[in-house]
């Protein structure tokens, strides 16, 4: 049902409550529902409290529906901070993305509500949406309702606003844009880039003439997100220092190492946030370090890849925020070299060196080693023609086993060979490099409708580019510097084509058939492709295999992956794992 702005909501008898969706007089893209989290013990006390208001609002809390992996889980963090004496209390105040009178979901529902209108896209088309319309169904409806009816302290320094990806770029914009509603701006992997906030709006930000807003900001992205949200937000981090914001007082930036666009991965990094934006004191600073944005683990950095230097402070032992405007100089630039733009250590030649920087008037120094890469592995001429057809009897043996998972993150629900492993063979005749992964798997999970990579399948990446480019493989490209190929077990009568079949290379085959103990694949990748990517005749090209499992598919679980290497993407990634050298 759809109830009016004037419907008093029950008095909490427990700390969640769900209102159905309210009407928003056409202002944004529809009505929306908001759920509502107090703070334990919210009946026994008369204290007001502060009030986060939080977008993407159906995924905000963990409930039986979302699953650890699908929620940002506001209230686990809050209540773990909390018990800690680090923060004050808040009340989370959730609005979920609209619907229709039946139901359903309304087609562009975010994009109206979270991206900033006047923004001009790529093809220089200006972007109209419903965002002011948006907030001020925020402003002036949901904050008074929310208002009248529990204890909250109204003034804007304790009203936030918080999301994650377009929800991040609006919680941005509407902190910064209406300081006269919310003092506080958790941005979690925002997309600073058109059509949520592109060029219109960082010339806003900007424009010296403007008033620096009296606002808090928080900001953060993964570094597996590093192309599309990650650069993009530490530019904009370094905008607003130089316009006057101050680290650790007024705005604060978060690097997620091996983080990825994922909804659990904001779930560690939003600790951090809400503990900057409601600590009760302002922690000490006890540490800096430079580190590389992949790596997991402080210490010595350790480059197998191109990678990117960040330097860290740290408060009070665990509290760590990235200072987006620190410089950085190579000892031995024979080693590595180091790129002005994103600081981007490239790895020149196996050995050791230092990098430097300085934070509060001290010298910060580091040690580097660029590991040597991974030995090629010999792919021989075929004694047989191979034939794409899920039958490997022609094969003379297989040569390399994944009999385990590479990290228990990778698999947490694998029980054994038994449950998922796989064999792999590879080859080539004079038109084509061939693959065949035999895999056991003891439940098949497969429908033609779903991606490869969201039920049983295999990926197959190739990286066919000169081996000076390779090293970068983690910032490349799908489908542009590496091609992937990816594809789902047949089941007996069925036809099953490759991801995306129509925008492979010419001349790619591959063939993914179910048996009684798992199922096999086949790849065939033209020498045509290969010698276009590699600007000659190729001699060697990088490939890398995922076998993915997902048995009963229960809702907060994706499914386990056995890697033959390590995800290119990746802290893990080895300089050269995965080459296959023509003999």
């Amino acid at each position: 049902c759809v109830v009016s702005c004037s419907h008093k909501p029950p008095l909490p008898q427990s700390r969640y409550i769900f209102m159905p969706p309210i009407d928003d007089g056409g202002e944004s893209s529809g009505p929306h529902a908001v759920s509502i989290c107090v703070p334990a013990g919210y009946d026994s006390t008369d204290r007001r409290y502060p009030v986060i208001y939080v977008l993407d609002g159906e995924a905000s809390f963990l409930t039986r529906a979302n699953g650890m992996r699908d929620t940002t889980a506001y209230e686990l963090a809050h209540d773990q901070l909390l018990h800690e004496g680090l923060i004050e209390p808040a009340i989370f105040v959730a609005i979920h993305n609209s619907v229709n009178a039946k139901g359903e979901h309304i087609e562009d529902n975010r994009f109206m509500d979270y991206s900033i209108t006047g923004q001009t896209d790529k093809l220089g088309k200006v972007q109209t949406t419903k965002s002011e319309g948006y907030y001020q169904y925020l402003a002036q409806t949901i904050k008074p309702m929310i208002d009248k009816t529990y204890r909250t302290r109204t003034d804007p320094a304790s009203t936030g606003v918080a999301g994650f990806s377009a929800g991040g770029a609006g919680a941005f914009w509407m902190t910064y844009m209406h300081p006269e509603t919310f003092g506080m701006g958790i941005c979690q992997s925002p997309p600073f880039w058109t059509p949520y906030a592109g060029k219109e709006f960082k010339a806003i930000i900007e424009d010296t003439k403007r008033p620096i807003p009296p606002v808090r900001l928080w900001i953060d992205a993964g570094s597996r997100e590093y192309k599309f949200i990650y650069k993009d937000a530490y530019e904009t981090y370094t905008k607003l220092i130089a316009r006057g914001f101050r680290e650790n007082d007024n705005l604060a930036f978060y690097t997620g190492h091996d983080h990825g666009h994922e909804k659990f991965d904001c779930n560690r990094r939003l600790r951090a946030g809400l503990y900057f934006m409601l600590r009760s004191k302002t922690p000490t600073l006890t540490g800096v370090q430079i580190t590389e944005i992949d790596a997991v683990e402080g210490g010595p950095i350790q480059l197998a890849q191109r990678g990117h230097a960040v330097l860290e402070a740290t408060y009070d032992n665990w509290f760590t925020i990235t200072d987006c405007t620190a410089t950085f100089k190579v000892g031995d630039p024979a080693v590595v070299s180091l790129e002005e733009a994103g600081n981007e250590l490239r790895p020149l030649a196996a050995g050791h060196t230092t990098i430097t920087s300085s934070y509060a008037g001290r010298e910060v120094v580091q040690q580097v080693e660029v590991l040597p890469p991974e030995a090629p592995l010999a792919c021989k001429a075929m004694t047989v023609p191979v034939v794409i057809d899920g039958d490997i009897s022609e094969w003379p043996g297989m040569l390399s086993k994944v009999e385990a998972p590479l990290s228990d993150t990778d698999a947490p629900n694998w029980k054994g060979p038994a449950d998922l492993s796989y064999r792999l063979a590879y080859g080539h005749d004079d038109e084509f490099l061939y693959l065949a992964i035999e895999t056991t798997d003891d439940y098949i999970n497969s429908i033609a409708t779903k991606d490869p990579w969201l039920q049983d399948g295999v990926e197959v990446r190739i990286d066919a580019r000169p081996a000076a480019a390779r090293i970068s493989a983690r910032a490349a490209k799908e489908g542009v510097d590496i091609l992937m190929v990816a594809i789902s077990p047949a089941k007996a009568g069925e036809t099953r084509l490759p991801y995306k079949a129509e925008e492979l290379p010419d001349g790619v085959k591959a063939v993914c058939k179910a048996t009684a103990t798992g199922h096999i694949t086949e790849m065939a990748i033209p020498f045509a492709y290969l010698d276009e990517m590699a600007d000659q005749p190729w001699s060697d090209v990088r490939v890398n295999i995922v076998v993915n499992d997902l048995d009963t598919d229960p809702s907060d679980f994706k499914g386990d992956k056995l890697w033959w290497r390590a995800d290119w993407r990746g802290a893990r990634n080895a300089w050269g794992s995965g080459t296959l050298q023509r003999q």
